[in-house]
């Protein structure tokens, strides 16, 4: 079943094509449409463009609108698919102007580009990735959301929501791409994360699939079997920032997103970023934007 999902921004209507998945098999082809495959259960070999790869479960694996994958026992993998346009991110991507370069000074664009990356990137070392239990759980989750939305349509913020919901699935397969091969990665915002111990991507990928949760430095001291100062340096030394500081400047990166994409309210936005309340959502993002939220989109 496919779906169009409506937005009303700047009294314009727009609509974005998406479609979601629970089919056991990977290799159903659709064109006009990027592919987030979350391999869940088996292993088997599979096929990409003429290139052969072995899949094990949990992983993912990123196909543009040209990719085709055969499996060599469909019936060895379970997996569920998520398909989408680009413009479902913004109107003014297109299969053609995405890949680009110097396509638009506009920051929006700029950034929703940047979580396109790993399907548009001229050299993609690999099509599959492998992640943690932990990180295929929070990837299902946010697929179930948007499936649910997309389906069941429970109040009138479906649109806003699904959409909510892709922007931080793709903000975490980023994550976990650039996890797993950053020397591939275009330089991020932060320091160059070229060899990364593997304990460190840990954290990091554990981070970005907890954000919306309550994260303390004592927490993650305790859960990664190091002390506070300890992490607070590996972090600085690393990302440029605390780790504190590191956890609030990705929530209120996708917070901006979440504003700029979608009308989805304020105090939603900062619940589901992981801030406690709005005024603490409020202050954080007045400290770094120098806007309070609603004023920053209203300026966009």
């Amino acid at each position: 079943m496919e779906f169009s999902t409506t937005a009303i921004k700047s009294e314009k209507l727009r609509i974005e094509p998406v479609f979601s998945s629970e089919i056991s098999g990977i290799e159903h082809f659709s064109p006009q449409r990027f592919r987030i495959i979350l391999v869940q259960k088996g292993n088997t070999s599979a096929e990409i463009n003429g290139s052969q790869f072995m899949l094990f479960a949990p992983c993912i694996i990123c196909l543009n609108e040209n990719d085709r994958i055969t499996l060599e026992k469909p019936d060895a993998v379970k997996a569920r698919t998520f398909y989408f346009h680009p413009r479902f991110l913004n109107k003014k991507l297109n299969f053609e102007n995405i890949r680009q370069k110097g396509m638009d000074t506009d920051s929006e664009v700029i950034e929703n580009r940047m979580l396109l990356r790993p399907f548009i990137l001229n050299e993609r070392y690999s099509f599959i990735v492998q992640i943690a239990p932990e990180s295929a759980k929070r990837i299902d989750n946010l697929m179930e959301n948007a499936r649910i939305e997309l389906t069941e349509q429970p109040s009138g913020w479906w649109p806003c929501r699904t959409r909510s919901f892709l922007t931080e699935l793709l903000f975490l397969t980023v994550q976990l791409v650039e996890s797993a091969k950053p020397e591939k990665i275009a330089e991020s915002k932060t320091k160059k994360m070229d060899n990364v111990p593997d304990e460190f991507k840990k954290i990091l990928n554990f981070i970005m699939e907890n954000y919306n949760q309550k994260l303390t430095l004592e927490g993650l001291s305790r859960q990664f079997g190091t002390n506070r100062t300890a992490l607070n340096e590996k972090f600085k030394a690393m990302t440029g920032l605390s780790v504190i500081s590191y956890i609030i400047d990705l929530r209120l990166r996708i917070a901006t997103t979440l504003l700029k994409d979608t009308d989805l309210p304020v105090a939603e936005i900062a619940e589901r970023t992981g801030f406690s309340d709005s005024t603490h959502f409020e202050r954080a993002f007045k400290k770094k934007y120098e806007l309070t939220p609603a004023l920053y989109r209203k300026k966009l």
